[in-house]
């Protein structure tokens, strides 16, 4: 694969069977996958990781006061694991758990001032920002309504095999535009 942003490409993991449906996904797998190596590459000399700031961006955007299933339902990781994460994240004094005064059986979490510190920093994106300019303003908006509806299509599919399937898509603000529904 080369050649410059001008030419197209053709990546094709699959070129023996030409499967042009899994060469789309295996691109779309890949690029995250390349997106997550460079994240991790710029939050590591804060000392964090993608999952650690994913966890402080949703207790900032709410209100920092959420619980442990919510922060599951976001980050779309079953509950065990974030449980695990934050047990990390309490110890390392990035957060803390207590109990809701008003219903005892909730545990709430929030972020400490270590832990909105660590926030701030994983606000620094230019990887992301370097990456992302190569689109125009138009390919951005069409990136997002194709990527939008292929997000909640494969909610479709999972969504009696995994628990979080049927709540996951609540956080996201989906504008009411005809391309932006799922197709049956």
């Amino acid at each position: 694969m080369h050649g410059d942003s001008d030419h197209g490409y053709d990546f094709r993991l699959d070129s023996i069977n030409d499967d042009d449906n899994y060469n789309l996904i295996a691109l779309i797998s890949q690029t995250g996958h390349a997106f997550s190596l460079a994240r991790t590459r710029e939050l590591s000399k804060y000392g964090l990781s993608m999952m650690r700031a994913a966890v402080l961006l949703v207790l900032k955007t709410r209100d920092n006061n959420a619980t442990p299933t919510e922060i599951s339902q976001w980050l779309l990781r079953e509950p065990h694991t974030i449980s695990a994460l934050l047990d990390r994240m309490e110890k390392d004094g990035l957060i803390r758990r207590y109990r809701d005064l008003r219903k005892r059986n909730i545990v709430r979490v929030v972020m400490t001032e270590k832990g909105r510190t660590a926030y701030q920093q994983s606000l620094e994106r230019k990887t992301f920002h370097s990456v992302m300019s190569v689109l125009s303003a138009e390919e951005r908006e069409q990136l997002r309504n194709v990527m939008t509806r292929l997000w909640l299509r494969v909610l479709q599919e999972v969504r009696h095999e995994v628990p979080w399937a049927s709540t996951a898509p609540s956080h996201i603000e989906i504008a009411e535009r005809g391309n932006a529904q799922p197709q049956s």
